[in-house]
């Protein structure tokens, strides 16, 4: 009998972002790394790749603009897990999903009390990378790398608008190599929002048709913790994405990874 086994190739991301109620923060923390991270993703067989990273209070003071589309308080989203979606599976990966999410709630598995920030299922698109042979997209999340950095862009046109997929794509990668030469960051992937469907819990923020077509998302990988380079590396990327007239950046912050097993960090959300 012939397995149909895929090859290892990243096609979709699914982020989700949290803030814990206040007083919460433990909580939250544990119940995410030890029951939910697994079992509301892990354990679907088209997942990968997974990993955990935390924002402390000196950490969200880096964060920009202050006014963003993408929360009402930029300082909310102390949380944020990611996870690696084998390519050609993401159909299959969002049915498993939601029904796996009803059947937790059915088990009084979502209880701790939390404000969902944003999630939502991404198709990966392209990455810029630094090194000629360094660590590709699939590995990102086993990498050890001291922090990651999620910026939302708007494209100033979206694809199929007078721009071609291939005319955002081409610009966005002159930004983002310029930008990640000589820098702290390793790679920077870029990513397309996909549309929820009805099924996906209310609590789950929507975003608009027109508003998702120009949206990207841009994860940025680093070697050094953020507070080194963070600020050096965004003002760069900014002026790129200026210079070559693409994109505007809504919402830009840096994460460091949660230390499994531990309650490292919580209190300095």
């Amino acid at each position: 009998m012939t397995r149909d086994i895929p090859e290892i190739r990243l096609g979709s991301v699914l982020l989700t972002l949290l803030e814990p109620v206040e007083g919460n923060a433990k909580e939250l923390n544990r119940w995410y790394e030890r029951d939910h991270f697994y079992a509301g993703c892990m354990l679907g067989e088209n997942f990968f790749s997974g990993r955990r990273w935390v924002a402390t209070r000196a950490l969200k003071n880096l964060r920009f603009p202050q006014h963003t589309p993408i929360t009402a308080d930029i300082g909310e989203g102390s949380f944020l897990a990611s996870y690696w979606i084998v390519d050609g599976r993401y159909e299959e990966a969002l049915q498993w999903s939601i029904a796996q999410v009803h059947q937790l709630h059915a088990q009084r598995r979502m209880d701790p009390p939390r404000d969902n920030i944003s999630s939502g299922f991404y198709r990966f698109e392209f990455g810029a990378f630094r090194d000629k042979d360094g660590v590709p997209a699939e590995l990102a999340l086993e990498h050890p790398f001291s922090g990651l950095g999620l910026s939302f862009i708007d494209l100033h046109t979206a694809p199929g608008n007078g721009a071609t997929q291939g005319d955002h794509c081409a610009g966005l990668t002159a930004a983002l190599q310029t930008s990640l030469r000589d820098s702290d960051c390793a790679m920077s992937l870029c990513l397309a929002p996909q549309p929820l469907p009805e099924a996906v819990p209310a609590y789950v923020p929507r975003v608009a048709d027109e508003v998702m077509a120009r949206r990207r998302l841009l994860l940025h990988f680093f070697d050094a913790p953020p507070q080194q380079c963070w600020q050096s590396f965004t003002d760069s990327l900014s002026a790129q994405l200026l210079a070559h007239g693409i994109a505007d950046i809504v919402y830009a912050a840096p994460f460091i990874p949660t230390i499994p097993g531990t309650d490292t960090y919580v209190d300095e959300i």
